[in-house]
């Protein structure tokens, strides 16, 4: 495994001599492919803006690939895996609740498939990777948090290796189902037009559904980064998530919802009562009211301030 701290408005170097050269040509060009380097600049844009925290690079070797890790906070405090919305990097959803690094161990690996540093390729299962990314790190059981995407990858590691999460987090969470509504409907057309015709315009036409704050106060390199995805990715691809939902039944670690009012992928209204009759484990539902899918600054406070609360009732009291 390689390692390396920077922080996070530090780009990265490519030629330091703390990297090896198989991990350099990963990061810079060489080996790199091209599915990969397409997000190289937006990621480390999306570190340079958004995140606060220091951060340090990993590499760890797993069965989908060489896997990119991002970690903030103490090694030694309690450890909180935090995996990725799709259509996204990495940094863009850590950045939602960075803030509980001052008592945790954020752990946040690149999906395989997903725009990142890691393998450009999905695994046909997820629950596999995730466990070596923790064996990889050195790491028993964590508390997890699933956004969006990540959620799903949450579900199928709760059904493969239900021994490993100390405690579960989904935000705005795949694995449920996507019930279609008129919002939704509409953002498909656009997106399928933008990847036509790549107008900012369209994009943001597109996007401003799926988001909390006015679409002209997010950053750029949030538009840009699910522009890029749009017109590059594989727009069919599936959420993932368990097969069955019924394999849910036998996970018991305590379980947190947070679901956006509004969201038009996930909509709280319909998505609660599916969580409530798969997961027994559930303790706690929050529904953000006029949230959406991507939480505005202050959905993604309120979020992390309950996340915390629940994490204390996990790991005891934060000292």
């Amino acid at each position: 495994m390689n390692t390396r701290s920077r922080s996070g408005h530090e780009p990265i170097a490519t030629d330091s001599p703390e990297i090896s050269g198989a991990t350099a040509d990963s990061v810079d060009g060489g080996t790199r492919s091209a599915g990969v380097s397409r997000f190289g600049e937006l990621y480390e844009n999306a570190i340079s803006v958004l995140l606060e925290e220091a951060i340090t690079d990993h590499w760890v070797e797993t069965r989908a690939g060489r896997t990119h890790v991002l970690t903030a906070g103490d090694p030694t405090a309690p450890p909180v895996m935090v995996f990725q919305g799709g259509n996204v990097t990495n940094p863009v959803t850590l950045a939602w609740v960075q803030g509980l690094a001052d008592a945790y161990y954020l752990i946040a690996p690149d999906t395989p498939g997903q725009p990142g540093w890691s393998d450009p390729h999905e695994p046909d299962e997820y629950g596999p990777w995730v466990v070596d990314v923790l064996d990889g790190l050195g790491i028993d059981r964590a508390a997890m948090v699933g956004m969006s995407h990540g959620g799903g990858i949450l579900l199928e590691t709760a059904v493969h290796a239900p021994d490993r999460i100390t405690g579960a987090v989904l935000v705005a969470p795949a694995g449920f189902g996507t019930p279609l509504s008129p919002a939704l409907a509409r953002i498909v057309a656009l997106s399928l037009v933008y990847r036509a015709v790549p107008r900012r315009g369209l994009l943001t036409r597109a996007l401003a559904p799926m988001f909390s704050d006015s679409i002209r106060s997010v950053d750029d390199v949030v538009i840009e980064t699910v522009g890029q995805a749009l017109r590059t990715g594989d727009l069919k691809a599936a959420f993932p998530g368990p097969d069955d939902p019924a394999a849910l039944a036998g996970f018991d670690a305590p379980t947190l919802l947070v679901l956006g009012e509004r969201d038009p992928f996930f909509p709280a209204g319909r998505i609660r009562p599916q969580v409530k009759q798969t997961l027994p484990s559930l303790v706690e539902c929050l529904t953000l009211a006029g949230e959406r899918h991507f939480l505005s600054t202050t959905g993604q406070g309120r979020a992390t301030d309950h996340i915390r609360t629940f994490l204390a009732e996990l790991y005891g009291p934060e000292e």
